[in-house]
């Protein structure tokens, strides 16, 4: 591989989209549009051939002397106001590996790179809408019938920005031996207890749910304070509940990340909250069981408070385990490179949860600063980036042996 050229192409093409406050590269926006059509220059100047599907996952190919594929991948939509790192480092890995095996020569297995697209669920929810079409999880009226927040559906955005593909390159039509993904930890372990990579095992599962708390709404001045139904009050209660359950439990995580308050102005009790609950574990059984005590914890505020609630499934991500064999190979990786590493498990989502319906799969982490991530600050230095890009060359030369 070539490290300077690998971090040049990283940091310029990541900033497009970036602003004073983060990455705005939402999936499909002017910003991921311009960079999935950079990333398409480079690839055509090294003579891949390329194909897109109809979710827009973007499919650079250099062909080998087998008919079986290595494929990386990851995706280069970002949050809204978030970091350089997570998803693009596995894209730009996996597209120097492409550059440095077309400068070898031919390889054993096909060498594929993939641009997923609105991986981050962002834009459109939820999230791994391109994997998860292109692997057979959603169908397409599904997936083309999701909206942002200003109305305009998938599919609208698809064909505006130019990458609406053919159904026919869908990974499940042609499905890789392997699937690769390098990408920033997203959380502290790895650089807080030492490690310069960590092997995940699998995903942890997830569930979404929206509850929505009913009280009623008044003047804030004239309305005495033991003759309110104030949901806010009631959904403040269940954000602390939810977290104090959630510290109980082990390999539990439980997340609320919005609230939609109305009437919303600073002299009115509010009538009515909805939120959003993200419920995770490494074990289905265990979120089963915290969706179900989460949805009694607001039927008791609610009883307390004198209000109604309801709640709703939004959608779930079953836990995944990675493919014993890719797990065995990175690790042998790590070692013959010399570099500190850790089993763990992956509390965040990746299209590689998908991509285990159709390859097998392997994941590599590297440390990120602080633990931070979705967010402006996130940082992985440049001789991380390098050591994570090494056990990814070794990795698929020792698959491709």
């Amino acid at each position: 591989m070539d490290p300077e050229r690998f971090l040049t192409t990283f940091h310029s093409l990541t900033d497009i989209g970036w602003t004073i406050d983060g990455v705005m590269r939402l999936a499909l926006n002017e910003y991921d549009i311009k960079v999935r059509e950079e990333l398409i220059k480079i690839l055509s100047s090294i003579g891949v051939d390329i194909k897109v599907d109809d979710a827009g996952n973007i499919i650079g190919e250099l062909g080998g002397k087998l008919d079986d594929t290595i494929a990386i991948g990851s995706h280069m939509d970002s949050v809204p106001y978030g970091g350089k790192y997570d998803g693009f480092y596995g894209v730009i890995a996996g597209l120097e590996v492409l550059r440095s095996t077309k400068e070898r020569g031919i390889s054993n297995h096909s060498i594929t790179l993939i641009d997923f697209t609105n991986e981050e669920g962002a834009r459109f929810q939820p999230s791994l809408l391109g994997s998860g079409l292109s692997t057979g999880v959603f169908d397409k009226d599904y997936v083309y019938s999701r909206r942002d927040k200003d109305n305009m559906s998938f599919e609208e955005a698809l064909r505006t920005s130019g990458f609406m593909g053919d159904e026919s390159n869908r990974l499940m039509y042609r499905k890789p031996r392997y699937y690769l993904e390098l990408h920033i930890e997203q959380g502290p372990v790895l650089e807080e207890e030492g490690y310069q990579i960590g092997i995940p095992l699998g995903i942890a599962g997830l569930s979404v749910y929206e509850i929505t708390f009913k009280g009623q709404s008044s003047q804030a001045g004239p309305t005495p304070m033991d003759r309110r139904r104030d949901a806010l009050v009631g959904a403040s209660k269940f954000v602390t509940s939810i977290r104090d359950y959630a510290k109980r439990q082990e390999n539990l995580r439980a997340t609320v990340g919005i609230l939609n308050v109305k009437p919303n102005i600073y002299n009115a009790i509010p009538r009515e909250v909805r939120l959003t609950i993200d419920v995770r574990s490494i074990e289905r059984n265990k979120i089963d069981q915290a969706i179900n005590e989460l949805v009694e914890i607001a039927k008791r505020i609610a009883d307390d408070e004198r209000l109604e609630v309801e709640y709703r499934h939004l959608w779930t991500a079953n836990p995944v385990s990675f493919s014993e064999e890719v797990i065995s190979i990175v690790e042998r990786a790590c070692r013959e490179l010399g570099m500190r590493y850790k089993f763990m498990y992956s509390w965040a989502g990746h299209d590689a949860q998908y991509m285990t319906k159709i390859s097998k799969v392997g994941m590599i982490f590297i440390p990120s600063h602080l633990g931070i991530s979705h967010a402006k600050e996130e940082f992985s230095s440049n001789e991380d980036m390098l050591n994570g890009l090494r056990v990814l060359e070794k990795v698929v030369e020792l698959l491709d042996r």
